[in-house]
C-alpha cells in the first residue's frame, strides 16, 4: 500500500521535534536522496513500488549508486537538509524508523541486504517489558505479638484454658501439685472459714468462759 507523504512527515513529527511541517519534510526528502545514492536502479525501482509516486519521485532524484557506506549516507542527509551532522543524522535515524512501520516486510528486508552498513537503521526498537508487581517477602503477614494485635503470645493463653474435665479427679490434681500446697488439700480453704472452723484458739486449748469449771482451790 503506498504511503501517503503526510502520514510520513505527521509520524515523523511525532518521534523528533522539528521547527515545522517543512523541516519535517526536506528531512525526509534528504534521506529518501541519501538512500538512493547507495541502490542500484533495480533496488530503486521495487523501493519506489512501496513508497507510492509522490515519495517515489524524491527517492529518483537522488544520484544511483554513488555511496553505500554509512558515513556517505549521513553526509549526503547532511548536506541535502542544511543541518548539522549531528542534527542531521538523528533526523535521518527518525525517518528511517518511520520508513520501518511503513513499508512493507519484504521491502524493508530488501534495503537491510542491499544496504548492509545501514541494517540497524531499519530495525524497530524491542517491545518495553511491562512492569513486574511487587514481590512479597511473605507469603502470610508474620504474627503480631504487640496489644495492639490482640493476640496474646504466650502459647498456652487464659482465654482457651479449659475447665477442668470429669475425667480429671482431685486425686490427679492433688498429684500434680506440690505435696505441701494448699491446692492438694480436699478443702484448701478449711482451716479460715469460720463455718468450718472448730472453735477458736481458747476453746481448742480448753480456756473459753464456757468450758471453764470451777477452782478446787480455797480461797485465800
Amino acid at each position: 500500500m503506498p504511503i501517503e507523504p503526510s502520514q510520513l512527515i505527521t509520524r515523523v513529527q511525532g518521534l523528533a521535534p522539528f521547527e515545522d511541517d517543512d523541516a519535517a519534510r526536506r528531512a525526509c526528502d534528504a534521506t529518501l536522496m541519501a538512500l538512493r545514492r547507495g541502490l542500484t536502479d533495480d533496488e530503486a525501482d521495487w523501493l519506489a513500488l512501496d513508497l507510492g509516486p509522490a515519495l517515489a519521485s524524491t527517492l529518483l532524484r537522488g544520484t544511483p549508486a554513488a555511496d553505500a557506506s554509512l558515513d556517505g549516507f549521513y553526509y549526503w542527509v547532511s548536506r541535502l537538509a542544511g543541518q548539522r551532522r549531528s542534527v542531521a543524522c538523528e533526523q535521518a535515524q527518525v525517518v528511517c524508523r518511520v520508513l520501518t512501520e511503513l513499508l512493507s516486510p519484504s521491502a524493508i528486508a530488501r534495503l537491510r541486504r542491499c544496504l548492509p552498513e545501514l541494517r540497524d537503521l531499519f530495525a524497530l526498537p524491542a517491545p518495553e517489558q511491562p512492569a513486574s508487581g511487587p514481590h512479597h517477602l511473605r507469603a502470610e503477614p508474620a504474627p503480631d505479638h504487640s496489644l495492639a494485635g490482640g493476640a496474646p503470645g504466650s502459647e498456652h493463653p487464659l482465654y482457651a484454658a479449659h475447665p477442668q474435665s470429669d475425667a480429671q479427679t482431685p486425686d490427679a490434681t492433688a498429684s500434680a501439685a506440690h505435696r505441701h500446697s494448699v491446692a492438694a488439700a480436699s478443702d484448701p480453704h478449711g482451716d479460715s472459714k469460720l463455718s468450718s472452723a472448730r472453735g477458736f484458739s481458747q476453746e481448742r486449748g480448753g480456756r473459753a468462759l464456757s468450758t471453764a469449771r470451777p477452782s478446787t482451790r480455797t480461797p485465800r
